[in-house]
């Protein structure tokens, strides 16, 4: 930030420091009067050879008619001078590294007295882990079963199902897809409801299991057919905003047509990827039990994680934060498809007021920092290391992503000089693994994986 710094060894600055919130440093500076002096000798032989004063040629004037006309100009040019070159001095003196370039403040300065300044600048972040071993936490337990993968591999056969749509006339049943028109209409006044507008949905009939799913409400309706249904939410529900609502809705069926599945032969399984139907089914039960083994311990993971962050003391520079939440606030623009570099009309957008959405990024960014430098604590209070092959093993799934050699992903990690980040994304990968082998775990009453599903749902 600062370049090459010289120490000249000068033993009349007298230099104070004091740490401020925000990991910003404060250094008070004061200059003796013999380097002062310096100062404004070099400063009035610059300003005279560019001194314009009546009666003498540009750059002839005597010097003490320049340093009476040109004072104020003299004491700016001293006092930013000597605030940019002591304050290095004053860095290396202290053996600081700040990570900005500073920020200097004086009351005035004079030719005939030391001169004292102030400068400001953010130093990297600090964290003091409190306790990281041997955390509680409850850990789910769900079981996988049989059932569970016929009906993700019904889900897939749909991805790829034939459909014929019926006539009006025909009446909904179970298996069909159905195009309809939905408007809750218990929240507002009766002569509003016809303005209300419909939101669009496509279902199929009787694969949703809850019990406030529609389905069970318009089985036997028939296209154009329209119906007033009262759904009646658990409190439990996934949508907060519906949890325990009795909630009355508009319905119209717009379409319906017949569903036919594609049958699970060794055809059907090369189209995705496998050799055999029976491939296709051995892996599909590996995928959905490894999905819920992870999602349940990535959720222990986070309660440890959290654990440890309430309990340590950080101090994060401003502009770290600052940082962090435009990058945040890129992410989540992009996610929308909406870019914009203003947030007042993002948060217009999103139905927020400017204020709670600053308040949002600013409380994630600093909860995304204090996670990493939790992390990054316990890689180096614990010399956490990786294994080559996890690195293999990440190159490879990039290439194989992006239908790419891994020597080929390789060669643009080199050239863009990434591979550090993937190593660090590496080592914070071990600390998760090290805070999770060395916590006690609590195993919770086993649940289905319907149940599982919903409680993910509600994250």
């Amino acid at each position: 930030m600062f370049g090459q710094l010289t120490r000249k060894g000068n033993p009349m600055l007298i230099i104070t420091e004091k740490r401020l919130e925000n990991a910003t440093m404060e250094l008070q500076v004061e200059v003796p009067l013999e380097k002062v002096e310096e100062e404004y000798k070099e400063a009035f032989k610059k300003l005279k050879t560019v001194a314009k004063i009546d009666g003498f040629r540009k750059g002839m004037a005597p010097l003490q008619m320049v340093e009476a006309r040109y004072g104020k100009e003299a004491d700016r040019e001293v006092a930013e001078s000597l605030a940019k070159n002591v304050i290095l001095e004053a860095i290396q003196e202290k053996e600081l590294s700040p990570i900005t370039y500073p920020r200097f403040a004086y009351e005035s300065i004079s030719r005939e007295a030391p001169f004292t300044f102030k400068a400001f600048f953010e130093m990297a972040p600090t964290v003091e882990l409190g306790k990281y071993k041997g955390i509680a936490a409850d850990e789910q337990v769900c079981e996988v079963t049989e059932a569970n993968v016929r009906a993700e591999i019904d889900s897939i056969r749909e991805r790829f199902a034939s459909t014929e749509k019926k006539a009006d006339d025909a009446a909904l049943r179970n298996g069909d897809m159905v195009k309809l028109k939905v408007k809750r209409i218990d929240d507002i006044e009766v002569s509003e409801r016809d303005n209300a507008e419909f939101k669009e949905y496509q279902i199929i009939i009787g694969k949703s299991k809850d019990d406030s799913a529609l389905d069970k409400h318009i089985i036997g309706m028939k296209v154009n057919e329209e119906k007033e249904v009262d759904v009646k939410y658990p409190k439990d529900y996934q949508i907060p905003d519906l949890a325990g609502q009795k909630v009355r809705y508009h319905v119209v069926i717009s379409e319906i047509s017949s569903v036919e599945l594609p049958v699970v032969d060794d055809e059907f399984a090369k189209k995705l990827g496998y050799e055999t139907a029976e491939e296709f089914t051995t892996r599909t039960g590996e995928y959905l039990r490894k999905y819920v083994n992870e999602r349940i311990k990535g959720d222990a993971k986070a309660q440890i994680l959290r654990e440890i962050v309430e309990g340590g003391t950080f101090d994060i520079p401003e502009s770290m934060v600052r940082n962090e939440m435009e990058n945040l606030f890129k992410k989540t623009s992009e996610s929308v498809g909406y870019k914009s570099n203003n947030i007042e009309e993002f948060a217009a957008l999103m139905g927020m007021e400017p204020e709670a959405f600053t308040t949002k990024l600013r409380e994630e960014a600093q909860r995304t920092i204090k996670t990493t430098l939790s992390l990054s604590e316990i890689v180096k209070k614990e010399g956490l290391k990786f294994e080559e092959s996890r690195y293999r093993e990440v190159i490879e799934n990039i290439a194989k992503r992006n239908n790419k050699t891994p020597e080929e992903v390789e060669k643009i990690i080199t050239e863009n000089e990434t591979k550090e980040n993937i190593e660090s994304e590496l080592l914070l990968d071990a600390a998760m693994e090290f805070i999770y082998d060395e916590a006690k775990i609590k195993k919770m009453k086993p649940v289905s994986f319907e149940e599982f599903a919903r409680n993910m749902g509600k994250r």
